[in-house]
């Protein structure tokens, strides 16, 4: 481990890179077109390629002077990308209620250290107030959602 330990703060970089990279080939997949007619893809595609800049001139140039040292803290923002990971399988399967409800009960309990009353509370206002404002109001349609069914929203 100790001869990794003077190249951790490449992780982010590589991770940045290979981000881009994927995105990438994802635009080029949707077709680029030209730029006087221009496809869906040309605009995710010049992105994608700023993305994958900035990932290799951190690569190149970072200092490792920058970075904090990884803690037991550094653990908490792992598990919130992974709440964030399955929030977005679950919304593909059960709808948005539930999976909002119980990704901002996660985030205000565990990573909040808000108390239980209030974090019901919020993540239950807070994923009923989202589904209102983005079904009901801007009009954009979530998959068929297993808690706005039972309720006939």
């Amino acid at each position: 481990m100790e001869q990794w330990r003077g190249h951790l703060h490449r992780i982010g970089p590589l991770l940045v890179l290979a981000v881009g990279v994927a995105a990438l080939v994802g635009a080029v997949g949707l077709s680029l077109g030209s730029l006087t007619e221009p496809g869906p893809g040309l605009w995710p595609f010049v992105a994608a390629l700023l993305l994958t800049g900035t990932g290799l001139v951190l690569l190149v140039v970072d200092d490792p002077e920058d970075y904090e040292p990884f803690t037991r803290g550094s653990a908490r923002i792992a598990g919130g990308l992974a709440g964030l990971a399955v929030f977005v399988a679950a919304f593909e399967v059960v709808g948005f209620v539930l999976p909002a409800f119980l990704m901002l009960l996660l985030w205000l309990r565990v990573f909040g250290r808000e108390p239980w009353r209030l974090a019901l509370g919020l993540a239950a206002a807070g994923s009923i107030g989202l589904y209102v404002l983005f079904d009901t109001v801007l009009g954009v349609r979530f998959p068929s959602d297993a808690v706005a069914g039972l309720v006939g929203a």
